[in-house]
């Protein structure tokens, strides 16, 4: 999720021109009770389609990886897969929902930096999203968390495997996580809002009348109840687009065995804009079970 917030939608006049006339359109219909098409209209043409995926890949910061088309239903899904180093022993893979407004280039050195680590991984855009089958349908995102984990899980059948959503990510991955099957060995919750109406009303503005208007269609701290993996909650004290209270909030209704690393000194980003240990140190601990040795490792990596 992009770290400039509503200013997205501030930035010049023709864009608050659009706001004023989006707020203006939402305010007419909602009295006729059609709110919730629109915003699901809005949300799908606004939030969930992104431009073509961009040129970095996995291998730009030293990682083999493999470009793979995810079958979801009549879609498909653009992906990244990167397989830890042959020297690694029990490697983990970390499958990975990104945010919104992102594509898997973004990554790149994310993953990079998880295959120093010995863990293996893989992310992929969402239906609307880089170079994935298109339009962008709210429905469709809710069914590519399933195809993605089930593409893991097949690519993957002797691993343990992880699931790792970051910001927007944790929505439909926790919305599906607890018809994942086989149960994934773990569930990291990477800077997440408490809920899509938490961020909107937060955001306020143009996003604001969205979340008063429509359903809360991914509600992290509800949806986390029933999740019966491991969960991991990462967050930093100084995200400035997801306060650091929604992870908390999130986490204590999570279920045991659970786990919280609260951060600092760390941008809402940061995790993929500049991956390092400490970020990604709670996250590793997690996957390897406390074992942090890997032979690739360089410094500033695992700790």
């Amino acid at each position: 999720m992009p770290s400039s917030g509503p200013g997205l939608l501030l930035a010049s006049s023709h864009r608050i021109g659009a706001f004023a006339a989006r707020a203006a359109v939402l305010g007419a219909i909602a009295g006729l009770g059609a709110c919730a098409p629109v915003a699901r209209h809005f949300m799908e043409t606004r939030a969930l389609t992104t431009g073509p995926n961009g040129p970095q890949t996995p291998a730009s910061a030293g990682a083999p990886f493999e470009r793979v088309a995810i079958p979801s239903g009549p879609r498909r899904l653009d992906s990244y897969v990167v397989t830890a180093p042959a020297a690694c022993a029990d490697a983990p893979v970390i499958l990975i929902y990104h945010g919104v407004q992102e594509t898997i280039s973004l990554w790149s050195g994310a993953q990079a930096f998880l295959y120093r680590n010995c863990v293996s991984s893989v992310v992929f855009d969402y239906t609307g999203s880089g170079d994935s089958s298109r339009p962008a349908r709210l429905a469709a995102v809710n069914d590519d968390a399933g195809a993605a984990y089930a593409f893991a899980r097949r690519r993957f059948p002797h691993s343990r495997v992880f699931v790792m959503g970051h910001s927007m990510g944790s929505g439909p991955m926790l919305q599906a996580a607890p018809g994942f099957s086989p149960r994934p060995d773990g569930v990291i919750v990477a800077s997440p809002f408490a809920s899509l109406r938490a961020y909107g009303e937060r955001a306020g503005g143009f996003y604001g009348l969205l979340a008063r208007l429509t359903p809360d269609w991914w509600d992290n701290v509800r949806a986390i109840r029933d999740v019966s993996a491991p969960v991991l909650v990462v967050h930093s004290a100084d995200d400035k687009v997801n306060p650091v209270a929604e992870g908390q909030r999130v986490f204590e209704a999570a279920r045991e065995p659970k786990r919280l690393a609260i951060l600092k000194g760390y941008g809402h980003n940061a995790l993929y804009q500049k991956p390092q240990a400490g970020w990604w140190g709670p996250a590793l601990a997690f996957v390897t079970g406390g074992r942090c040795d890997p032979p690739t490792s360089k410094a500033g990596d695992c700790p």
